[in-house]
């Protein structure tokens, strides 16, 4: 769990080990850059961490229109059987009375266009079956009316599946943007020198255990946040549900459009988290923020949902006592954390369930 610690715990440990320190980096051809120090690199690396993020946040933005475009897709298939069903019971009605005048002493021509098998030959002439028989007018433009609403539905089902098909291809141009801030951030880091990276893992090491024992003498999950009222009640019920889930989460891994079991991305876990209380959740961090109520930093309970970064990117879980669980990073994984500091200053709002 600690090794997973290294993103955060780097811009603790390099002001103080590493201010003066500058690391070469190693590109493929096998240059080193004197001028790029340990520093820039993991900010480097948290900025592609951070867009990885915000691409499968939109990624999953649009794979929610395209649940809703199959919805739609799906109910207008439906019209579309229903206005086939109503349409060929009208043209039992006019075949009904083509064979009454076939039996009055023969069927006009006409009778016989619109008797065709092909409906759109049917109402070609339209024009001409108005002279039919003016007791079978109603009947006819009915039928013309059902056709033409027949027409213009199977015309919007197909825009409806050209939207759709735009849609996941969109979520897949998105997806394959966050992998590919990820190869970045990797290929970045595997430019140091072996040395170097050695030094910074054990410095990472020792920050992530300092940083391990002041979360075990923080205030339990169940106690107020500092700022809040002294009243705040412990979670329990819903909130304690979804609060006891995402504590038990801590130390795995992030990845990229996960939902657990075993790896989570930010609204992946919040969303499993409240699943375990029963409350569906969109998985989206900004989807989130559009169903929950806002809630200062000062009002947080056990529970609420943090949101941060102008542009809803990312979403954590309040636990109490100052503390949040959130699936940081993939360098991090999930993690508990306090909500102060560089989490403070890009927090937006808290988000009731």
């Amino acid at each position: 769990m600690a090794t997973r610690r290294i993103s955060r715990v780097l811009s603790l440990a390099v002001a103080a080990a590493l201010s003066i320190t500058t690391i070469a980096l190693v590109p493929g051809t096998g240059s080193a850059d004197p001028n790029v120090s340990i520093e820039e690199v993991q900010q480097r690396v948290d900025a592609l961490y951070h867009e990885g993020e915000q691409a499968t946040e939109r990624a999953h933005d649009i794979t929610l229109q395209v649940q809703d475009a199959r919805r739609a897709l799906v109910r207008l298939r439906s019209d579309i059987a229903k206005q086939e069903r109503e349409f060929a019971q009208l043209r039992e009605v006019l075949a009904n009375a083509a064979s009454d005048m076939y039996a009055s002493g023969g069927i006009d021509p006409s009778m016989q266009m619109m008797l065709s098998s092909n409906p759109d030959d049917f109402l070609l002439q339209a024009q001409s079956l108005d002279q039919v028989l003016r007791s079978q007018d109603a009947d006819l433009r009915r039928a013309q009316v059902a056709q033409l609403e027949l027409a213009q539905a199977k015309t919007k089902a197909d825009q409806e599946l050209v939207q759709l098909r735009d849609l996941q291809a969109q979520a897949q141009k998105e997806r394959d943007a966050a992998n590919a801030k990820l190869a970045q951030a990797q290929e970045l880091l595997s430019r140091l020198k072996a040395e170097e990276r050695q030094r910074l893992a054990a410095i990472a090491e020792r920050r992530a255990q300092q940083a391990a024992a002041a979360a075990r003498t923080a205030p339990a999950p169940s106690s107020p946040a500092p700022s809040s009222s002294s009243s705040a009640p412990a979670p329990s019920g819903r909130a304690g549900s979804a609060v006891a889930f995402a504590n038990a989460q801590v130390g795995k891994p992030y990845v990229f459009g996960a939902s657990g079991p075993s790896a989570f991305d930010c609204s992946g876990l919040t969303m499993a988290s409240w699943a375990q209380a029963g409350v569906s959740l969109p998985h989206s961090a900004s989807a989130q923020y559009g169903v929950t109520s806002r809630v200062s930093a000062s009002a947080l309970q056990p529970g609420d949902l943090l949101f941060f970064y102008s542009g809803i990117s990312h979403v954590g879980i309040y636990i109490g006592g100052g503390m949040m669980v959130h699936a940081s990073n993939p360098s991090t994984g999930v993690e508990r954390v306090p909500l102060s500091g560089y989490w403070m200053s890009v927090f937006v709002s808290g988000g009731r369930v």
